[in-house]
């Protein structure tokens, strides 16, 4: 089946789907009128707003790099600039359904606009040459890794194009490229190769580089990893973006791993971390055995997690069961205590021989002072 044809039957498909919801809201009009790509980009930056707390919270910065792909993509082949998400994690990548997702950490490492820019401008070709879409509905060939270094290729070159044509030093894609690629893979071309072929497309011509304007708009955003969804304190374990802390105990054998918890007590082993309210929600409606208990952070509910949970076999079904496999969760049969609060919800899994008695308090005022994590300054001399 070609690629149109499934993206058709997709659309078709979904169409006549009943289920009303993704992740707490209301399935969007593009989900029901045939707009796979646009049903397929909301469902991705739900994810990220309502089962990761990955989004990272900046309006005004959001709205700085949006205009920059809006630039960016003028003289593109896409009917509408793609929806740029900044959000807390380590890659930069382009979805499928014309988001492109920007993490916080690829802006830490840029000096100028132009380098967004550029980075941008990749994405942008990467989307415009629907390389997202084919992975999604079609199983990479025995060559796929080949493919998509040839994807890589091409984005970087049409992105030295779309950089010139929006008024960009096109000699910011070499730049950008050398300080965003840390470590080769088989997936992408040689960073070397990569560096050097924009190089020559790039030279001779000129453009706005944008330093200052650059930095202006990146004051005060945080800086590495944000320790509010998780940090250990001399006797707890602080989710300060949730107002909640587990005391710990002087007998505890504790490893605390950027945002999770793990840690032995007496006979069991416990597993903490913080998820989105709507997906908390979620898998506290799955649980079995339910035992609801009063805490002094709110109601905890106690259970297991069933091996079979309902299906729904249509096709938006079985694609939302794909990515919920990839967000953070419990395996089928564990036990679990699940703290749902405004912004978010506190996942523990529990094993061993024995269920501890969960030390779940408020965080006080100090602990989440602590949590506050650094920022950066308005202006930086050097890499």
């Amino acid at each position: 089946m070609t690629l149109a044809r499934r993206l058709a039957f997709v659309l078709f498909a979904i169409a006549g789907c009943a289920k009303p919801s993704y992740l707490g809201a209301t399935v969007p009009k593009p989900c029901t009128n045939r707009d796979a790509e646009a049903c397929l980009g909301w469902m991705a930056e739900r994810d990220l707003a309502a089962a990761e707390l990955d989004i990272y919270d900046d309006r005004a910065l959001r709205r700085y790099v949006q205009s920059i792909a809006n630039r960016v993509a003028k003289r593109s082949l896409l009917p509408t600039p793609p929806r740029v998400i900044i959000a807390d994690r380590d890659e930069t990548y382009a979805t499928s359904g014309r988001r492109i997702v920007i993490a916080r950490r690829t802006l830490e490492k840029l000096s100028s606009e132009a380098e967004l820019a550029a980075v941008i401008a990749h994405e942008v070709a990467h989307v415009e040459g629907r390389h997202g879409i084919v992975s999604l509905f079609g199983r990479p060939p025995d060559d796929g890794f080949v493919n998509r270094r040839d994807a890589e290729a091409v984005a970087d070159e049409r992105g030295v194009w779309l950089l010139e044509h929006a008024g960009y030093a096109p000699v910011a894609m070499a730049s950008a490229l050398r300080v965003v690629l840390e470590a080769e893979d088989e997936e992408h071309p040689l960073r070397a190769d990569r560096i050097a072929r924009v190089t020559v497309l790039a030279s001779g011509r000129t453009g706005f580089h944008g330093r200052d304007e650059l930095l202006a708009r990146l004051a005060n955003m945080v800086v590495g990893r944000d320790p509010r969804l998780g940090r250990r304190t001399d006797s707890a374990w602080v989710v300060s973006a949730l107002g909640i802390a587990i005391e710990l105990t002087d007998v505890d054998l504790i490893r605390a791993d950027q945002d999770v918890l793990a840690l032995r007590r007496d006979r069991a082993t416990l597993i903490a971390y913080a998820v989105g309210a709507p997906w908390g929600r979620e898998l506290s409606a799955l649980v079995e055995d339910r035992e609801v208990v009063k805490s002094e952070v709110g109601n905890v509910v106690m259970g297991t997690l069933p091996y079979g949970a309902r299906r729904d076999d249509s096709p938006l079904g079985k694609l939302a069961r794909a990515v919920r496999n990839t967000l953070p969760q419990p395996s089928a049969g564990s036990r679990v205590a699940i703290v749902i609060r405004d912004k978010g919800a506190l996942v523990i899994e529990i094993g061993g021989r024995s269920v501890p008695a969960l030390l779940l308090r408020t965080a006080t005022p100090g602990e989440v002072a602590a949590s506050e994590p650094t920022r950066r300054s308005s202006m930086r001399t050097g890499r």
